[in-house]
């Protein structure tokens, strides 16, 4: 029998995790129908062309596009950026959820488990704007339906609540609500420690949702393992960059990461950032990030190294689904570069309603 996304979504992690023991997955089927997908993804080329246009342009060029749907519906009701912002939204999680729909077996069950993020994304998206008393309808337009529950769920959520303890009380039932209402009475004081731990349930969900039995599960595994990697590392660099606390930084890392928990406590613990740079760029898998290390002094800014890191990253993503082309992974590899576009072309459209230097710009931006 196959099972839809919305049949997985009634399962509970345990209930997911016995279920993925005996199911498998088309990996053919939809790694084809991924691959037919990737082809429309914008080449580099385009990129170098959007940044010598306005918001104006850069919407008539996206109605054009694969976003012409979105735009199209849209365009009627707002305009500019706003515009812009909501059509990606929507498409990103039209095109998620189409490829849920492709899948069957255990390889909808590690998808659905992925996809989360999203819904932990829109949880810290509300929680941020009921903090700054940020009206319903401004939220929602940083809403992105492409995780395990519908707009409307979200909705209802921002439409009903005022405060933030209202809001995580209209959570009850949420897979992440007893982390969430664990943090309720500390959001106002450490909303990003509260974040963090939203990312640690997140990580933890993910890897007991699937058994590394099969070949499939262990690339699937590898995967997430990397991706905690960088997100440690891309937290280490801005906590240490910060001179924060070496126990905040600590509480602050995740596991169950490739990178040795040895090496992290080392990275932890080395008292000047300059000497943390160097120690971080003699680690295997950020040696290609030697070369941007001189940007930080330049710059004053993380942004041209944490750009790096996220490329290196798709990179060695890319890579490994070249080498094993029926699998998972080339359908991870999509859903990175499809939340990379979606996020550059929100940044440009941004940046230039905000009338950035094209210099600027291009560095906030990863290009593969």
């Amino acid at each position: 029998m196959k099972h839809t996304p919305q049949d997985l979504s009634l399962l509970s992690p345990q209930a997911m995790k016995r279920w993925s023991v005996f199911s498998s997955g088309n990996y053919p089927y939809v790694c084809a129908r991924v691959r037919a997908k990737r082809a429309f993804l914008l080449p580099i080329d385009t990129y170098r062309k959007l940044l010598l246009m306005d918001t104006y342009q850069i919407t008539r060029f996206l109605g054009e596009s694969h976003y012409k749907k979105e735009i199209a519906e849209l365009g009627g009701t707002v305009k500019g950026f706003q515009l812009i912002d909501l059509a990606l939204n929507k498409n990103i999680a039209e095109v998620y959820q189409q490829i849920l729909g492709y899948s069957d077996g255990d390889l909808t069950t590690m998808l659905c488990a992925y996809l989360q993020r999203e819904d932990v994304w829109n949880i810290k998206t509300i929680l941020r704007g009921k903090s700054y008393h940020a009206k319903p309808e401004e939220i929602m337009k940083a809403i992105r339906s492409a995780g395990r529950y519908p707009e409307n769920y979200w909705q209802t959520i921002v439409q009903k609540s005022k405060t933030v303890q209202e809001a995580i009380d209209l959570l009850k039932g949420n897979d992440f609500y007893p982390i969430v209402a664990a943090f309720k009475d500390d959001w106002e004081t450490h909303p990003d420690l509260c974040e963090n731990k939203l990312e640690h349930a997140y990580y933890r969900f993910l890897l007991n949702s699937v058994h590394s039995r099969s070949e499939a599960n262990r690339l699937f595994l590898d995967f997430i393992q990397e991706e905690i990697d960088l997100v440690n590392i891309k937290t280490l660099l801005m906590t240490k960059y910060e001179s924060v606390e070496p126990t905040t930084i600590a509480s602050m890392m995740l596991s169950a990461g490739k990178i040795p928990e040895k090496t992290i406590q080392h990275l932890i613990t080395t008292p000047d950032f300059t000497r943390f740079l160097e120690e971080l760029s003699m680690l295997p898998e950020y040696q290609s990030i030697r070369d941007s290390l001189g940007t930080i002094e330049q710059t004053k800014s993380l942004n041209h190294l944490i750009r790096a890191l996220e490329k290196h990253h798709l990179t060695r993503a890319t890579k490994k689904s070249y080498l094993h082309p029926l699998s998972i992974l080339p359908i991870l590899d999509y859903f990175i570069r499809k939340r990379i576009e979606v996020e550059n072309l929100r940044i440009l459209a941004r940046a230039k309603e905000k009338g950035l230097p094209e210099q600027t710009i291009k560095e906030l931006l990863v290009i593969p």
